[in-house]
């Protein structure tokens, strides 16, 4: 109700948006639940104005403007005193949260994170390591501290400085059951966030869910219409296809990320060509299964414009392409079969639409995502996390098939000065034998497999 109370005080000009070369009529309001955030014009007379639309809309309801903040950007800087006084407002310093989400408008820096990190140790405090099977931290580890900061990692890539302290805090946990004694790390910590089904123990990998989250807003911006992708579009793409678009200094923190996984996004789809304004024609998926800059190397190597849209080229007849030098040869007849592939496509009305090629539905999702950027190749026997005994058991099985346990000799390859020899008799210590080859573990066995029996 209070968007509609501003939006008709800007057509009857009492108000003014700001941005309003970025959107009709500018920007005004953002709102979700009971958070909202109101823009506005440097104009003292429209402010007061403004002050005037939200009492029309308290009815039951009251706005408490003591718990609001004001802020104030440019030449409006001068008058934030008047404007403090005028809305009732403290003046707030930056960054700010919305929503959860620390709001300013430069880069976020390491200090920005500092409250995610601030949760990890607080959660990491309440529990008692002493008391949590290796299987119970292993949980822990993947339903909640792998869950805190996945909300400042869907809008934003992580700093490399913040990844690498969450990574400790998660690393140590699992590892280290006691804070005061320094506890050996048996496996590389990247091998460990592989997924099971790849040799690992299936702790989320937080850069590349970054990854994964942030490439959810560029999909949202290639098919669908709203108010942040109105902005977006007349402030970064201009009518420019998506891959056309780069990093450049000062953009805000957010974009950057966006552009930072666009290439890896891009190669994982294909455009259903719509007006054919937003494929490039050369550079992106829109005709078979990969690039035509890869399937013409040659020709892309000569052309002159190697980023034209598909609506540029494909607009006339013959098509709209011109190269550095003449076509002959291989290169002819490779233009000859480029020009049969591409001729019988009409261009019709409508967006050019962006088809996820992970799953069969065309739609993006995380999930596929993920699993294709974390995929080692590596194809690993699901036995043990299928066999039904403890996690903490499992986790153990896991040690000795991956040969990381604490024997005689790999504390030897750890600088470790002593006797190699088995306690139980004079061959050398090592897994195979501890586990199978000793006496003592083939008596063990034996013993069990008996009892086994007698029990049925």
């Amino acid at each position: 109700m209070l968007a509609i109370i501003i939006n008709r005080a800007k057509v009857e000009g009492k108000v003014n948006g700001v941005i309003p070369h970025l959107m009709e009529n500018g920007l005004s309001i953002l709102r979700y639940a009971d958070d909202t955030v109101i823009f506005l014009d440097h104009d003292l007379e429209l402010a007061r104005n403004m002050k005037a639309l939200p009492c029309m809309f308290e009815k039951g309801l009251k706005i408490n403007f003591y718990k609001s903040e004001i802020f104030c950007f440019g030449q409006a800087k001068e008058c934030e005193k008047e404007y403090s006084e005028l809305f009732g407002c403290r003046q707030g310093s930056l960054p700010f949260k919305y929503l959860g989400l620390p709001m300013h408008y430069r880069k976020l820096g390491n200090s920005d994170w500092k409250h995610v990190e601030e949760r990890f140790e607080h959660r990491l405090s309440g529990w008692k390591e002493k008391l949590l099977s290796v299987g119970g931290r292993l949980v822990l580890i993947n339903s909640v501290l792998s869950s805190l900061p996945m909300f400042m990692l869907s809008f934003f890539a992580i700093p490399k400085g913040v990844l690498k302290k969450l990574e400790y805090f998660r690393s140590r946990f699992f590892w280290q059951n006691d804070q005061h004694k320094k506890k050996y790390h048996l496996i590389k910590w990247d091998q460990v966030r592989q997924p099971k089904e790849q040799g690992g123990l299936g702790i989320i990998d937080l850069e590349v869910q970054n990854k994964c989250l942030l490439s959810k807003w560029l999909f949202k911006l290639a098919n669908e219409d709203g108010t942040w992708q109105t902005v977006i579009r007349n402030k970064y793409l201009r009518s420019k296809p998506l891959g056309s678009c780069c990093k450049k200094p000062g953009v805000s923190h957010f974009w950057a990320g966006l552009m930072d996984v666009k290439q890896v996004f891009l190669s994982l789809g294909s455009f259903q060509i719509g007006d054919g304004t937003q494929v490039r024609f050369w550079e992106d998926t829109w005709c078979g299964d990969q690039p035509l800059k890869i399937s013409y190397p040659s020709l892309f190597n000569i052309v002159r414009k190697k980023g034209a849209t598909v609506a540029e080229v494909i607009s006339s007849n013959p098509l709209n392409v011109s190269f550095r030098r003449g076509l002959h040869g291989e290169r002819l007849l490779a233009w000859y079969d480029l020009v049969e592939r591409v001729m019988g496509l009409e261009l019709r009305e409508g967006r050019d639409v962006f088809r996820w090629g992970l799953n069969k539905t065309g739609f993006f999702s995380v999930k596929s995502m993920y699993s294709f950027l974390i995929n080692n190749g590596l194809k690993v026997s699901q036995e043990i996390w299928r066999t039904k005994i403890p996690l903490k058991i499992k986790i153990f099985m896991w040690y000795i098939k991956r040969g990381v346990l604490l024997t005689k000799d790999n504390l030897a390859r750890r600088n470790w000065n002593g006797s190699q020899s088995c306690c139980f008799c004079h061959y050398n210590e090592s897994i195979q034998h501890l586990f199978f080859d000793c006496r003592l573990a083939k008596g063990n066995f034996m013993a069990a497999s008996v009892g086994q029996v007698a029990a049925k």
